[in-house]
């Protein structure tokens, strides 16, 4: 059976997981820690003592501009374990021109390559949030590039992120297929960017899946 582990880099997005390991990553709990996507506040930062509560993340919602689209400034990790005391992290190069961001680590091998998908809820059978396109994917304010094999290039764009098929997901080998028994580290870069004067204010949460099969 191959197993995956999620990692997000908290220290220097110029670094891999294999050269700086739990040094420079956290691993995410699948079952319990979530990402946060924010304007950040004097409340909401790096480095929380407690987890935010909502009135907190409301206060520190991004603001819709009516001049240009909006890219979400700040990527928390909140680490339900709160690790040494702190419950936010933040991840380092979100959005940026880096590669070692969003780490997705395999111990073997895979029938078929990776693939990075975003969902409404974790029945992963809708994909009608107003943050996934409300309905039309390619308006979805997730993007995401595969950054396995290089950097994203300055100001990427990216693919958007909403449910199934072909132009809505990532894969995350950058197209080179199913990992072999050595399995690998795969890697991608996103970011939320709100389209200008966007007419529903809204604070959703969405549910991030990585597909693969095994043998």
């Amino acid at each position: 059976m191959t197993y995956m582990q999620m990692l997000v880099n908290i220290v220097d997005p110029t670094i891999s997981y294999a050269v700086g390991g739990l040094a420079d990553y956290m691993l995410v709990d699948l079952t319990n820690d979530y990402l946060i996507w924010t304007a950040g506040s004097t409340d909401v930062v790096d480095g929380m003592t407690h987890e935010p509560t909502q009135t907190e993340l409301t206060n520190a919602s991004p603001i819709i501009s009516p001049s240009a689209p909006v890219t979400v400034p700040l990527c928390l990790l909140m680490d339900y374990s709160h690790t040494g005391g702190i419950y936010t992290h933040s991840i380092k190069g979100m959005g940026d021109n880096q590669r070692y961001v969003f780490g997705f680590s395999f111990d073997g091998a895979t029938v078929q390559e990776p693939q990075l998908e975003a969902w409404d809820d974790a029945n992963v059978n809708t994909a009608n949030k107003n943050v996934l396109g409300a309905g039309t994917p390619a308006n979805s304010m997730i993007k995401a590039v595969c950054t396995t094999v290089g950097l994203p290039g300055d100001n990427w764009i990216g693919s958007c992120l909403a449910g199934s098929g072909a132009t809505r997901v990532l894969p995350l080998n950058a197209g080179l297929g199913a990992l072999g028994s050595g399995g690998a580290d795969l890697y991608a870069n996103l970011k939320i960017v709100i389209p200008t004067n966007y007419a529903t204010p809204a604070i959703e949460s969405f549910v991030l899946v990585v597909r693969y099969s095994v043998i």
